[in-house]
């Protein structure tokens, strides 16, 4: 994800929505300031997290671009963690 998250919460609000949708995984940023958001979940869960992230996740949020990629192995996460609180 290239966004402009700097300072608007971003990863933490994806990780309290993640939280809520029972999501696992985790979400940090790169040294390119890129937000990697490794998730696994039910589909009706991911379906909805996409769906959160496609319409905004901030309203500081000014842009947001993304790329998904789809994997069929699950790496097996227990818990949802953030480089950030």
């Amino acid at each position: 994800m290239h966004s402009d998250v700097d300072g608007v919460g971003f990863r933490f609000l994806v990780k309290q929505k993640a939280h809520s949708l029972g999501l696992k995984g985790q979400c940090k940023q790169n040294e390119e300031k890129e937000i990697i958001i490794d998730i696994e979940g039910t589909a009706n869960s991911l379906e909805e997290f996409l769906h959160y992230i496609q319409k905004g996740v901030s309203p500081l949020t000014r842009k947001n671009s993304f790329e998904i990629e789809f994997f069929d192995e699950l790496k097996g996460y227990t818990t949802m963690e953030s480089d950030i609180v």
